[in-house]
């Protein structure tokens, strides 16, 4: 606990400043009960935001002092390298990220949420449930179930792995999936998309939604859960339902086969099959958006140029 404004404040520890940690970061924000610090590789202008490389000793023992002097609540771990074709090439390094900061928050006792993912299975089979058997697909997978194991032996851990997750990313942050779509259907370009991989699409605000309740609920939620969206799709029919959705034709979506693409690391079947998060969130009828749902929310909100248009010109209709 730290003292703020004469009474005892939570801290919780936001340890990544991408997608996710920052749509995580604003959900925290909204609790006037807890005090959200943040880490990211940059220095930001924003308040109890910490510029820390965690590629590095330095900025790994920086971390650890941080969580020292913080004491934190909840240590939430969101953080990179995600480049599941950079950590084949160097899992090492990615290994010594991943695996090193679990290690600094496993010896802190603090309580822990691990966003991890799904390719910490082969991807023989969809629909993968949290105890089924781990056999990675990839060095990311490989490194996030090491990840997983450190942190999970503290006995304070919750791992929370999610399928593709989308939805806007900010200035600095890698695009998502959903944005490459609107992208392209924007221009009336035309994209090949896998239809030998699948997964179950999650928006970034339900996985904020999921996360900030963990760290501020006092319910023990199982060690390990997944979450992920309502309906299993390919890469393939999810872009296409994104080319109608945004007015465009879907034909402009060409089918291809995962080794032809970017994605040939990724697992076959990259779904999940989705936990209950009701009495977490006390919502006795939450669920995660339909794909339909989350990209007309996309489109709905979707960020401005300059001069006030839209970016890409991608309208809902």
């Amino acid at each position: 606990m730290v003292e703020d404004s004469g009474r005892a404040t939570r801290v919780v520890l936001v340890v990544g400043h991408g997608l996710i940690g920052s749509a995580i970061r604003e959900q925290l924000l909204a609790q006037p009960d807890l005090r959200t610090v943040c880490v990211g590789r940059r220095q930001r202008n924003l308040p109890d935001h910490l510029g820390l490389d965690l590629a590095s000793e330095a900025g790994r023992a920086a971390l650890e002092a941080a969580v020292v002097d913080l004491r934190p609540h909840c240590v939430v771990l969101v953080h990179g390298p995600s480049d599941v074709t950079w950590i084949n090439e160097n899992e090492a390094e990615a290994a010594a990220v991943h695996c090193g900061v679990a290690a600094i928050v496993a010896r802190s006792g603090a309580r822990a949420v691990l966003v991890s993912s799904d390719n910490v299975f082969s991807g023989r089979h969809g629909r993968y449930l949290p105890h089924d058997r781990t056999e990675p697909a990839n060095g990311y997978g490989r490194v996030k179930l090491n990840a997983e194991d450190i942190l999970l032996s503290s006995g304070a851990a919750l791992v929370v792995r999610v399928s593709l997750v989308y939805g806007w990313a900010g200035a600095g942050q890698r695009v998502t999936y959903a944005q490459r779509c609107l992208s392209a259907a924007a221009d009336g370009r035309t994209m090949s998309a896998p239809t030998d991989q699948i997964f179950t699409p999650i928006h970034v605000r339900d996985v904020a939604a999921v996360i900030a309740a963990a760290c501020d609920s006092a319910q023990e939620c199982p060690d390990i859960q997944h979450l992920a969206g309502p309906l299993e799709l390919s890469r393939f029919e999810f872009s296409r339902l994104t080319y109608r959705l945004a007015g465009a034709d879907p034909a402009l979506v060409r089918p291809c086969l995962r080794k032809e693409t970017e994605w040939a690391g990724r697992p076959r079947f990259s779904s999940l099959a989705c936990g209950t998060f009701t009495g977490l969130l006390k919502q006795a009828t939450w669920r995660p958006m339909t794909p339909n749902e989350g990209l007309r929310e996309m489109l709905a909100t979707q960020p401005t140029a300059r001069g006030g248009a839209l970016v890409g010109g991608a309208r809902p209709r």
